[in-house]
């Protein structure tokens, strides 16, 4: 490793010049006409194998040249969310992404009209079968669509529609300043570092003093974001209805690859790990010595060490880990490292979040988090790296199968990130340290298969009450408490009433019920894991082709292929609890009677 490694990446090397780049216009312009003429082309529809051959080619390039600027873009934005050139990239880019849809409308439509014979002579034809899987997906969603005419129109109103709500509500929500501080002496922060605050300062008055400001500032502006909740919830409801879903979850299943049968298998073994839970729970507020446990309280560390992890210490950790696993990893780590792919640096300024985005023409990834020498960055830098390392594996793939479901898009982030922080708990100096860890190792765990999917159940409520009318904020909150309080059993005395204002997943209009794909990852994540030690050095190649095939495959089929298991039981989803519930029962053990004053 070099022995300066930048905290911020390098976009320049895709397009120099930033939000106001001359070459990323032209490359815009080039693609808005390949969109046309591919469309065009397509109007007549064609059921000649060869040319169907080439169109299938050439609409794979554009795919991988769309994808490419519109996570430059959102790059870009990221970085400096006052930019009001990279605002203005974003939206001339979500113009553009209701024509790929049109495209991607007129492609299905085609392929669905493919009499049995002319189908199986494409499927022969040089190539063809390594997109089989998406072909074959792509004719059957067209059977559950509307007319052609009346989808390019739906793709065409949802620029200033369904998908305008949501760029609103990003606007909005980075717009939220929270005072903090002493009287007379207040700053303003942005909503996640005052989460921040609020969630883990070991200070309980701090935590309390956060969590006011934020109650504060979030209901001014309550009824604007439930105004925009509605109008989202309200325009994808009636898009199910004109296209005859009865199925609320249809989407949803759809853009996960898994069946329903396999989610309600995985909701039931959950449930009947909550009590465990709630356990968990009960011995942090001994541990904090909390008379009132209250929802600024459920993730506090009990147990922290105050060691500072500089950048550079975050990336000799990492890069030792997955070298650890196999040099091919610790390589692929040290490179996006050194080709300064990653933008980490603490500043004003940034958007919130962390997230990948996938380059496939250049065959390069960008990570974006804010690096705060915490260990909870470290282990979001290396998930981070999970996405990049999947996105490596499938570059050199076609660009129809690059396109993953939504949950396996979290299966590789979360393997890496178990990967580093179970050897740092394995190598823990001292019994505190071991704590400290393993409440890192729970509290994300139970995000995953508790905090997200009791969201999924309000969201869900929410949903059915919005098909007769309008919510009002008030009552989404109560819609919120009441799902809090079924989750507790009276363990937290006051909840958090405005999650559902500041979750931005509940807000993406492109992925229908964005919160459950990350159970669903965490718990096929673990069952990979389970592999790692029983394949031993076998493992590795297993991983990748995993990872390769995760786009032509349901989550069913990588479970019986990869794992030999069957995903629409519950035994799978219990298996995959098992590394959490030892955890949990490792932390109470140490714990015993003792409390933190």
């Amino acid at each position: 490793m070099k022995p300066s490694i930048s905290r911020n990446w390098d976009l320049d090397a895709l397009y120099e010049g930033g939000s106001t780049s001359a070459a990323l216009q032209e490359k815009i312009s080039s693609l808005d006409s390949e969109i046309s003429r591919l469309s065009e082309a397509l109007k007549p529809a064609t059921s000649e194998a060869q040319k169907m051959t080439v169109m299938l080619r050439d609409i794979q390039y554009v795919m991988s040249r769309w994808l490419e600027i519109e996570d430059f873009s959102v790059c870009i934005y990221s970085q400096n969310t006052a930019d009001p050139h990279a605002a203005q990239l974003l939206e001339q880019v979500n113009t553009m992404k209701s024509k790929m849809k049109t495209l991607h409308a007129l492609l299905n439509r085609t392929l669905a009209d493919l009499d049995e014979g002319k189908w199986q002579e494409l499927l022969s034809q040089e190539g063809i079968e390594k997109i089989a899987f998406s072909l074959e997906e792509r004719r059957r969603k067209v059977k559950d669509r509307l007319q052609l005419e009346i989808e390019q129109a739906i793709n065409a109103l949802s620029v200033n529609g369904f998908d305008g709500w949501e760029q609103l509500h990003n606007q909005l929500f980075n717009q939220l300043q929270i005072p903090l501080g002493q009287t007379g002496q207040t700053k303003e922060h942005s909503i996640g570092s005052a989460l921040n605050q609020a969630l883990y300062d070991k200070d309980r008055k701090k935590r309390t003093q956060a969590a006011k400001a934020i109650t504060q500032v979030c209901s001014a502006d309550e009824e604007t974001f439930a105004v925009i909740l509605n109008r989202i919830a309200g325009y994808r409801l009636e898009l199910y209805q004109q296209r005859g879903w009865d199925n609320l979850l249809k989407e949803a299943l759809e853009q996960n690859r898994i069946q329903e049968k396999s989610v309600q298998s995985m909701l039931a073994a959950l449930e009947e790990c909550q009590p465990l839970f709630r356990d968990y729970l009960q011995r942090k507020k001994e541990l904090l010595n909390v008379d009132d446990m209250r929802w600024f309280d459920l993730e506090v560390p009990c147990f922290e060490t105050d060691k500072k992890f500089p950048y550079g210490e975050a990336v000799s950790i990492i890069v030792s880990q997955f070298r650890n696993l196999s040099v091919k990893l610790g390589e692929f780590a040290e490179k996006a490292f050194q080709s300064n792919w990653i933008e980490s640096e603490n500043r004003p300024g940034k958007a919130e979040g962390a997230f990948c985005a996938a380059l496939p023409l250049a065959k390069e990834s960008r990570i974006f988090l804010t690096y705060r020498e915490n260990y909870f960055d470290v282990i979001t830098l290396a998930h981070e790296l999970g996405h990049a390392y999947h996105n490596e594996i499938l570059h050199d793939e076609p660009a129809f199968i690059q396109e993953k479901g939504t949950s396996i898009e979290e299966t590789a982030s979360i393997f890496m990130e178990n990967l580093v922080l179970d050897a740092a708990i394995e190598k823990a100096g001292s019994q505190d340290e071991k704590l400290a860890l393993l409440e890192m190792k729970i509290s994300s765990g139970l995000l995953c298969v508790s905090t997200i999917p009791n969201m999924f159940h309000f969201e869900k409520a929410f949903y059915e009450l919005r098909k007769n009318r309008l919510l009002s904020a008030k009552e989404i909150k109560e819609l919120l408490i009441q799902s809090e309080k079924k989750l507790y059993e009276g363990l937290v005395e006051e909840h958090e009433v405005y999650r559902w204002l500041y979750i931005p997943h509940i807000y993406v209009t492109e992925k229908a019920f964005y919160n459950i794909p990350y159970t669903i990852g965490y718990l096929f994540s673990s069952g990979i894991y389970a592999m790692k030690k029983e394949l031993g050095d076998g493992f590795m190649e297993s991983y990748d082709n995993l990872l390769r095939n995760s786009g032509r495959m349901t989550v069913e089929q990588l479970g019986r292929t990869y794992l030999n298991r069957d995903l629409t039981e519950p035994d799978f989803w219990r298996t995959a609890l098992e590394p959490l519930k030892a955890a949990i029962e490792e932390f109470m053990r140490l714990t015993g009677q003792e409390r933190i004053q």
